[in-house]
Order: C-alpha cells, then structure tokens, then sequence
C-alpha cells in the first residue's frame, strides 16, 4: 500500500509541476507591441541604411543600405495603417538606444563600419522575422496577412545581410585564437 502511496503522490507532483509549467508557458502575442517594436526597428533601419550610404567603404555595403532604407521605409508605410485601426502612435524619433547605436556606428572607420553596420542589420533582421513568425500564428488577421506578405522580403534582405557580414570577415567582435 505504501508504494501505491508513493506512486500516486509522484503522480499528482508530476501533475501539479506540468500545470504549472503550463500556465508559465509563452505569453500571449500583443499586436500592439509588435506593431511598435517592428516600427521601431524599421524606422532605425531606415536612419542606419542613409548613414551607411554616406559611410561605408564598400559599394556593396552602399548598395545594401540603400535597398534596406527603402524597404524598411515601405515597411513602415504597411505598418501604418495597422498602427491606424488600433489606435497605435507610432513612434517619430528613434528610441535612445538605436540613437546610441547610430552614434556608435557613425564613429567607425572604414571596413569595420561595414562590418559592424551588417551586424547591426542581422540582428534586427533576426528579430524582426521572430516577430513576424509571431505575428503569422496570431488570431489577428490583419497581422497575419501582414507577416505572409512582408516576411519573403525581410527573409531576403536578412540573407542579403549575412552574406554581407560573411563576405567581411564575419562579426568585428569575433576575436581570432
């Protein structure tokens, strides 16, 4: 009788712990969040791509950033009315910390701006097609229908990015052994 005990109070532990993982699991996708991340990412990717335009060493990089400012200012043009419906302020100046980024990148000389600028563009990139694959299991279907029609685009251009940053020697923080 004493192992049945055991069994059963196992049994209703293991229980309790997996409620409780569930009720910690993934919180539930905010639109509006979304919605302002992305346009912030956007509207800094836009400033990035005119700074590269004047900065960078490589007609490559040049040639990225001004296919990346454009796209993201088209991105910001598409977030817009989404912003509208809601009732969402998007945001009109950068938040401190990409002014901070642009600040740092602005002082970077030669190829390691490149570099760095590509690294920037992978991350953002990276994160805003998490959010997209969020925003493409949403029960919104605005949002849905926003993620299927923007992400083959941001796909591209965060491929683009890494070629780019590949194409440079990989990350500039990357320290050889």
């Amino acid at each position: 009788m004493r192992g049945f005990a055991r069994i059963a109070c196992i049994a209703l532990l293991a229980a309790a712990c997996h409620r409780g993982e569930a009720a910690k699991g993934i919180p539930p996708f905010d639109a509006n969040a979304f919605i302002v991340a992305t346009a912030n990412l956007a509207r800094s990717d836009v400033d990035l791509g005119d700074l590269a335009l004047r900065k960078a060493r490589l007609p490559e990089t040049r040639q990225l950033a001004a296919i990346v400012a454009v796209e993201q200012r088209t991105l910001l043009a598409a977030l817009a009315p989404l912003a509208q419906r809601r009732k969402i302020a998007l945001p009109s100046v950068l938040e401190d910390r990409r002014a901070a980024l642009h600040q740092n990148l602005s002082i970077l000389p030669g190829q390691v701006f490149d570099r760095s600028w590509a690294l920037a563009m992978v991350q953002d990139y990276d994160v805003i097609l998490r959010g997209l694959g969020d925003a493409a299991k949403s029960g919104d279907d605005d949002l849905r229908a926003f993620a299927a029609r923007v992400q083959p685009t941001i796909s591209a251009r965060r491929a683009d990015a890494g070629a780019l940053l590949a194409r440079l020697g990989g990350s500039p923080f990357n320290v050889a052994p």
